[in-house]
């Protein structure tokens, strides 16, 4: 796996030196970005009236080790950006540009969906929220992207999932479609407002051996319906006293299925706050995120209220690296039905470094 790893990033790095060698007129350049962890955990889980349980942990985390290609000449441009902790090509993308309010992006991209949590870079992540963990993997497809002075509007058509409950694109999928605002007001308000459908090949029935839960009935088709997942996220990202404030709200909905007919929709909702503070090389933040979901018509059976913190502090050590301290906190609690819940409480400690180039 290391070998291979090594030998993509010399294979991108090479073909940045030869493009850059034969067209002197692109604009061509290679960037990373490496994200260590060390991170301590403590779990804490009661189910129902049994005593509770404590696990611990303690590991150091490679979370991402990414490498950037992007070559620009007039009006087109070039990305591709690869993971070499999940040995994954994250993004090959080509951009058109029309004109000053039009361009095309067709290839491998990130799904748009949600706010400003999905927006943000992943290496400036240290807790996710409940809806925020529901968005498909990046994958095939184009968007049309339009500007209108301080506002913008991205229209997107990928590839669908193989279900609803697997995130993971193929053929057969349909088209997963979004659409996505974005603006600024006086220089220091930006609303972020995205609607997202994610079509699965559910639609058109799928084999479950494990059908009603009775392993001896044979392979039986679960109809899906529609076979779509729908996400909508709305929040705005606010300057003021020198502090950066983020507000959203997102919601998942996946529809549910024709058979059996005891389902019913499962719905995902997370309301997110943060706060970023720079003083100087040094910025304190806090993050809160309150979840919650609802899966079952029975007695409202595994629905979840999750209340989610992360407090910490980032160090500029110069312009191309910088430390990390966070500390996070999690509560869960699991109705198991009318009178009976499972409770989950989590916190961590994380201390780490980023660099890029």
């Amino acid at each position: 796996m290391i070998v291979k790893n090594l030998l993509v990033v010399g294979v991108v790095a090479g073909f940045a030196s030869a493009a850059a060698a034969e067209d002197a007129k692109a604009n061509w350049g290679v960037s990373g970005k490496i994200r260590m962890d060390a991170v301590q955990s403590s779990t804490d889980t009661t189910e129902g009236s049994a005593p509770k349980t404590t696990a611990k942990s303690s590991e150091i985390v490679l979370n991402r080790a990414q490498f950037t290609l992007t070559g620009t000449r007039g009006g087109d441009t070039m990305a591709l950006r690869y993971f070499a902790d999940q040995n994954e090509l994250d993004i090959a993308t080509i951009n058109h540009k029309f004109s000053d309010m039009v361009s095309a992006t067709f290839g491998r991209m990130r799904l748009l969906a949600q706010s400003w949590e999905r927006d943000s870079d992943t290496t400036d992540q240290y807790m996710v929220s409940m809806a925020g963990g529901m968005h498909p993997d990046n994958a095939n497809g184009a968007e049309i992207d339009l500007s209108f002075g301080d506002h913008s509007i991205a229209i997107q058509a990928l590839q669908g999932v193989k279900s609803a409950d697997d995130y993971t694109f193929e053929s057969k999928g349909g088209l997963s479609t979004a659409v996505q605002y974005r603006g600024e007001i006086n220089k220091m308000i930006r609303p972020l407002i995205t609607y997202t459908m994610v079509k699965t090949a559910g639609s058109s029935g799928y084999k479950d051996a494990n059908f009603n839960g009775m392993y001896d009935a044979g392979e039986d088709t679960v109809n899906s319906g529609n076979g779509y997942q729908t996400q909508l996220g709305a929040g705005v990202q606010v300057d003021a006293g020198g502090a950066t404030v983020d507000l959203e709200y997102d919601s998942v909905t996946v529809n549910k299925t024709k058979v059996p007919t005891t389902t019913k929709d499962k719905k995902y909702t997370s309301m997110i706050a943060q706060v970023k503070y720079p003083l100087g090389s040094t910025t304190p933040f806090f993050k809160v995120a309150m979840d919650n979901s609802k899966l079952s018509a029975d007695a409202n059976k595994g629905d979840e209220k999750q209340t989610q913190m992360a407090l910490g502090v980032e160090h500029k050590l110069d312009a191309n690296c910088r430390l990390h301290a966070v500390y996070t906190s999690s509560n869960t609690t699991e109705t198991v039905d009318a009178s009976t819940s499972n409770k989950v409480a989590a916190t961590g400690f994380n201390l780490g470094v980023t660099a890029s180039m």
